[in-house]
C-alpha cells in the first residue's frame, strides 16, 4: 500500500512539475520585448608601470591598448543593452555604449583623440534576425566586433589584462558590415560575412586604406579638410565596391573538451593599384605616377586564423593561436611601415643583385627584397605568421593563473612590431640622438620583423562583480626596437599592470 501511495505521490508531483514549467514557458513568451533586453556593462581602469622613457601624456606606442605610462588610466566604460533574437522572439539588436582612454586605439585611424571623424563612443550596433533554418540561423547587420583572432576588445573576457601583439598588430578590431551565423547541429556552427573593408572601420586619410597616405589629414587635396570637403564622407569606410569576405568554422571535436575554430577574412581596401612590377619601379625612379585601379585578385590581403581550445579538466584551459597572413600588391607596398628605401629596410635585405628583367638594363632594384616573390602576374607577395599560447588554471573560485606566449614573424615584411603599427618608422620628436643618426645614415636596424611576449596574469576575482588582473610582462625581440629608462635603444622591456573591474 505504501508503495501505491508513493508512486502516486511521485506522479502528481511530476505532473505539477511539468504543469510548472510550462507555465513558466508561457509566461516567458508572453514577456513584452522590453522584458526580453538585457543590460549589462562595466567599469575598467589600471595602473600600468613599463620599462621605457614614456609617461604621462606622452603616448607609449610599445604597448597596445595601454599607452599610458606610468599613471593611473580608465581603461573602458561600457553600457551595453542587447534583446536576442531567438525561436520565439526572431527579432533583436545590441548597443554597446562605450568610452574611455583606450577607445582611441578601435577605430581607424589609430590614435585619433577626438571623435569628429569617427564613432568611437559607439563600440557596437547592429539588428538581428533569427530564422528556422537547422538549428538557428541568425542574421546581424551593422557595426560589431570582429570574428576574427583569440582575444576581444573588453579586458575582463580574456586570459591576460592587456590585450597582446597579436591582436593589436595583425588584426582588425571593429567593422561594419553583415554576418550570418548558421548551427547547423550541437557540435558544428559556420558564419559567413560581409563587410566594408578588412581593415576595420573608421575613416584613412583621402579614402586610402592600409595607412597608404593614412597619416595625412583627411579630405580632398583642394580644400585639404574633411570638414569642408563636398567629394568625401569624412566617415569612410571601405573606399571601392569591392568588399571584403569572412568566414568561421567552429566544431566540437569532444564536446566540452576540445574546440577548433578556423576564421579567414580576405579583401582588397584599395583605390590605387599595382599590378605589375615594371611600372612599379619606374614610378619610384622617374616621379611619374601611371594610376591603376585596384583589383581584387593583384591588390589583395589575406587572413588564415586557427584556433584550438582544449579542456582537459574544468580547471585547466589551454588554447593555441595560429595566424597566417598574405598581402599582395599595393596592400603591400602601400602599408604603412613599408620602407623602399628607408634605413631598416635597406639594412633587412639588401637589394637583389643584378638588374630586374621587366626593367631597362640601368634601372636598380632599389627597394625590393631578396624574399620577395614575383608570380606570373608580376605581383609583389609579403607573408607574415604569428604564433600564440595561452593557457588559465583555476585553483579556486577566488584566483586563477594565466599564461600568453606570443611569437611574431613578420620579417619577410620588416614591420616594426608586426603588419599595421600606429606611428611606424616615426621618429619621435623628443628623440634626438636617433634624428641625428637618422640625418648621418648610421642609424642602428631597429627590428628584425620579429618580436615575442611573455605574460603571467594573476586573477582575482573578489566578488562575483569585481574582479582584479595583474599582468607581469615582457616584451624583446631582435635589433633594438624598444627604449629604456634613459631614452637608449634596447632590445626589451618589462612592466607590470594592475587592472580592477567592476562588472554588472
Amino acid at each position: 500500500m505504501r508503495n501505491k501511495y508513493t508512486l502516486l505521490a511521485t506522479f502528481v508531483a511530476t505532473l505539477f512539475s511539468q504543469t510548472s514549467l510550462f507555465a513558466q514557458e508561457k509566461k516567458e513568451k508572453d514577456k513584452s520585448w522590453y522584458e526580453l533586453v538585457n543590460f549589462s556593462g562595466y567599469v575598467d581602469v589600471y595602473y600600468n608601470y613599463t620599462t621605457n622613457n614614456r609617461q604621462g601624456a606622452t603616448q607609449d606606442t610599445a604597448g597596445t591598448f595601454h599607452q599610458y605610462n606610468k599613471q593611473f588610466a580608465v581603461n573602458a566604460v561600457k553600457l551595453s543593452m542587447e534583446k536576442l533574437a531567438d525561436k520565439d522572439s526572431p527579432w533583436g539588436f545590441r548597443l554597446d555604449m562605450q568610452n574611455g582612454q583606450n577607445n582611441m586605439y578601435q577605430e581607424r585611424p589609430y590614435q585619433t583623440t577626438n571623435s569628429i571623424h569617427n564613432m568611437q563612443l559607439l563600440q557596437q550596433a547592429y539588428v538581428s534576425a533569427f530564422f528556422p533554418v537547422l538549428k538557428g540561423l541568425t542574421v546581424d547587420v551593422g557595426k560589431m566586433a570582429t570574428h576574427i583572432g583569440l582575444e576581444v576588445l573588453d579586458s575582463k573576457d580574456n586570459i591576460a589584462y592587456t590585450i597582446g601583439y597579436v591582436f593589436y598588430n595583425t588584426i582588425p578590431f571593429i567593422h561594419t558590415g553583415a554576418r550570418a551565423n548558421l548551427q547547423v547541429n550541437d557540435r558544428l556552427s559556420t558564419s559567413f560575412y560581409l563587410y566594408n573593408s578588412a581593415q576595420g572601420t573608421g575613416y584613412t586619410g583621402n579614402g586610402q586604406q592600409f595607412g597608404y597616405v593614412g597619416i595625412t589629414p583627411y579630405g580632398d587635396a583642394a580644400q585639404g579638410s574633411s570638414l569642408t570637403s563636398t567629394q568625401q564622407h569624412a566617415y569612410a569606410d571601405g573606399p571601392n565596391p569591392t568588399r571584403a569576405i569572412g568566414t568561421q568554422v567552429k566544431y566540437d571535436l569532444v564536446p566540452d573538451k576540445f574546440q577548433v575554430v578556423w576564421n579567414t577574412l580576405q579583401a582588397n581596401d584599395n583605390i590605387k593599384g599595382r599590378q605589375n612590377n615594371a611600372l612599379y619601379y619606374l614610378e619610384q625612379t622617374s616621379g611619374a605616377s601611371f594610376p591603376k585601379q585596384s583589383n581584387f585578385r593583384v591588390d589583395n590581403w589575406m587572413i588564415q586564423n586557427l584556433i584550438l581550445i582544449f579542456k582537459p579538466t574544468d580547471r585547466l584551459t589551454t588554447i593555441f593561436d595560429y595566424t597566417y597572413g598574405e598581402r599582395n600588391g599595393q596592400t603591400n607596398t602601400a602599408a604603412f611601415g613599408y620602407e623602399p628605401g628607408g634605413v631598416t629596410r635597406t639594412k633587412l635585405n639588401n637589394a637583389l643583385p643584378g638588374l630586374v628583367p621587366e626593367l631597362d638594363p640601368g634601372l636598380t632594384a632599389a627597394g625590393f627584397t631578396n624574399d620577395t616573390n614575383l608570380s606570373r602576374e608580376n605581383r609583389i607577395k609579403r607573408i607574415y605568421q604569428t604564433f600564440q599560447l595561452q593557457a588559465k588554471y583555476q585553483f579556486t573560485n577566488l584566483f586563477a593563473l594565466g599564461f600568453r606566449y606570443e611569437y611574431l614573424d613578420d620579417k619577410r615584411y620588416g614591420g616594426s612590431l608586426a603588419v599595421n603599427p600606429p606611428l611606424f618608422a616615426t621618429t619621435p620628436v623628443d628623440r634626438y640622438d636617433l634624428k641625428f643618426q637618422d640625418s648621418i645614415g648610421t642609424r642602428a636596424t631597429s627590428n628584425y620583423g620579429q618580436i615575442r611576449t611573455l605574460t603571467l596574469t594573476p586573477t582575482f576575482d573578489l566578488t562575483s562583480n569585481l574582479q582584479v588582473k595583474v599582468d607581469l610582462r615582457r616584451d624583446w625581440g631582435p635589433g633594438q626596437q624598444f627604449v629604456d629608462l634613459s631614452g637608449r635603444p634596447a632590445s626589451h622591456q618589462n612592466g607590470i599592470i594592475i587592472g580592477m573591474v567592476a562588472k554588472f
